[in-house]
């Protein structure tokens, strides 16, 4: 890294995290007794986790203009796997380029509803091929030259930041575009320092919302790339950045391979790993994400070849995890010790747990649960009409009620599997946190109650007692839901709202790292 930049970049960081104690300097009692890890959420033009240093690969969708202007971005392919309509798609060469003529103009955005809460300054753009290439969002440009663009962004006035291409070059399109964010033109990093240190903290990583799991193709050919124009398609980030990241934070990942993912698709992720990953860290593999639940397309698969063939649909999954096992143990080899091949259950059905275990056959070294609490109209005395605090005291009566002694009974089944296999069976949680939300399966719930209670002094307590009861009761790791990102009616999560919210005013984020140091992570 050079000289000049680091310094620069050091200075930056100091700047933007102002007033926010440095996670390195963290007055804590003493260390949680379980490692933490968390889950990232997916690439966004609205995600607030700042995560790449080039802004491009945060950009919505290409979208063509309309009457002269550009459209609001429009949505992702999400987790659901819907894309737009096909009439709205516009044509892209293999890395997701544009491939537009003519006198036609696409537009792309990035950092969508976020005025304020990313980076301030220069701005600069690189790329190739010819073509007019129109920075939006600037409040003035500070210089131009061929294939290169710096434009001052105050993060408040200009409009959206985003981009728009037109009159290209057939024989030489615009390609290979590059939005540098403010001192990171010369960065050796594919990370943003930002948030490379708010995540420092957590030992495991989970790229499930990183991998589009459900909306993937799942075949090697098709997957994202390093070259890749944005990382929030379809086919999700390139395996290549979830190792690099690893890497970088010393970190543990855990994958969750696609239930739609053939033989080739398996065989090539693990051979990347293999070959890229730091040797010491252990690799967690899962098979996609929640089998048991119809709500997502992995379970409505195992559902429906269960009606198909007749068999209970746990073993449909356990039939394919195995070989996804088997792929990864053949490929790691003399370093196989190093796969956790983990088990999927679901918290408050051990049957799930029973059935799925056992028809592994002893293919498997981790039980994961989703350890969540929370609040429902249709289980709770509460509504619409419920405070912050009464949503609160339902929820932590449901963390002691039900989900620690869940827990505990779960891990007597890992314990009991494990004296069947003749070796430990570890419990661990793939996810985990409040689940307070008001668009709620169990009836609606006031939303700015639900809102209100992510950052009361409570749900550090809560937190705290989760992460210690869940430890108590046998989890061996506990892995969060969710990173960083906003908050609404169907979603409050995460655990902080933006990558430099003050770490003051964002309890649940807080009680996460609280001792990390001392955990040796």
């Amino acid at each position: 890294m050079p000289g000049a930049w680091r310094c620069s970049a050091l200075l930056a960081l100091f700047v933007f995290l102002a007033g926010t104690p440095h996670l390195a300097r963290q007055d804590t009692p003493p260390a949680a007794p379980v490692p933490i890890g968390i889950n990232l959420r997916p690439i966004t033009p609205y995600d607030t986790s700042l995560v790449f240093v080039d802004a491009m690969k945060m950009a919505s969708e290409w979208s063509f203009e309309e009457s002269g202007r550009d459209r609001p971005a429009p949505r992702q392919r999400g987790l659901n796997g819907k894309a737009t309509p096909a009439q709205e798609v516009v044509p892209l060469d293999a890395n997701g380029w544009p491939r537009v003529f003519g006198d036609r103009v696409v537009a792309c955005q990035f950092f969508v509803g976020m005025r304020g809460r990313f980076p301030a300054g220069e701005y600069v753009v690189t790329w190739k091929g010819k073509g007019t290439l129109e920075f939006r969002g600037g409040v003035g440009i500070l210089s131009q030259a061929p294939n290169r663009l710096v434009v001052e962004v105050d993060g408040v006035n200009g409009g959206q930041p985003g981009l728009a291409l037109g009159n290209m070059d057939p024989a030489d399109p615009i390609r290979d575009i590059r939005v540098w964010l403010p001192g990171q033109e010369d960065s050796c990093h594919s990370f943003h320092p930002y948030f490379l240190e708010r995540l420092r903290p957590f030992s495991v990583l989970r790229f499930y919302p990183w991998m589009k799991i459900y909306a993937t193709s799942a075949r090697w050919p098709e997957r994202a790339t390093l070259f890749s124009a944005r990382q929030g398609s379809g086919q999700g980030v390139a395996a290549e950045f979830m190792v690099e990241l690893c890497n970088e934070l010393t970190s543990d990942p855990w994958f969750c391979i696609p239930h739609l993912a053939d033989d080739d698709y398996v065989r090539r992720f693990a051979l990347l790993v293999r070959d890229s990953l730091r040797h010491d860290a252990k690799v967690y593999v899962e098979f996609s994400n929640e089998t048991w639940n119809t709500d997502y397309a992995a379970g409505k698969w195992a559902r429906d070849q269960s009606q198909l063939r007749g068999i209970p649909a746990m073993k449909i999954v356990a039939e394919r995890a195995a070989q996804v096992f088997d792929i990864w143990h053949e490929v790691f080899g003399s370093q196989k010790g190093r796969i956790v091949r983990v088990a999927g259950v679901q918290l408050h059905n051990p049957g799930i747990a029973n059935v799925l275990c056992r028809a592994l056959n002893g293919k498997f070294d981790a039980m994961a649960l989703g350890t969540y609490f929370g609040a429902r109209a249709d289980r709770d005395d509460v509504g619409t009409d419920s405070t912050a605090q009464e949503l609160m005291a339902a929820a932590r009566a449901n963390l002691v009620d039900a989900v620690l002694p869940r827990t505990a009974d779960h891990r007597a089944l890992a314990d009991t599997l494990g004296t069947e296999l003749g070796r430990h069976i570890a419990l661990v949680t793939y996810e985990g946190g409040q689940s307070i939300v008001a668009r709620s399966p169990g009836g609606g719930l006031g939303v700015q109650a639900t809102l209100d209670c992510q950052s009361l002094p409570e749900m550090h307590t809560a937190y705290r007692d989760l992460i210690e009861g869940v430890a108590q009761a046998g989890v061996e790791l506990f892995m969060a839901y969710d990173f960083t990102g906003p908050r609404g009616s169907a979603d409050t999560f995460s655990v902080l709202e933006y990558i430099n919210e003050p770490i003051a005013n964002a309890p649940k984020y807080r009680a996460l790292i609280q001792g990390w140091e001392s955990r040796g992570q």
